[in-house]
């Protein structure tokens, strides 16, 4: 909503939406997980978010999970598809590891 919500914001390349680099730096976890739908239209965000990331010097890991053929908030209109059941245990198997 936020492209919508203020169509003066400059897209994707806002620094809401895209931080500067050195804001990475001030990440306080060791690692990150970005979900994508392959077709969703903020998929381009989320990617450039993973790829600033990965080149920033943060220092931790990010991991990347891809859903293909779906889009945006797919798992809010469909909770009992299988896809969304993976990333439910995918999500809290990530917030479980040591």
């Amino acid at each position: 909503m936020f492209l919508y919500t203020y169509p003066e914001n400059g897209g994707l390349q806002n620094p809401k939406l895209r931080p500067p680099a050195e804001d990475f730096t001030r990440l306080s976890c060791g690692r990150v997980l970005i979900f994508f739908a392959a077709d969703d239209h903020m998929r381009e965000a989320g990617q450039m978010y993973y790829d600033d990331l990965k080149k920033s010097d943060w220092g931790g890991s990010v991991e990347v999970v891809e859903h293909e053929g779906e889009c945006h908030v797919f798992h809010w209109f469909k909770p009992e598809c299988e896809k969304t059941g993976e990333m439910v245990k995918k999500f809290g198997s990530f917030i479980n590891q040591k």
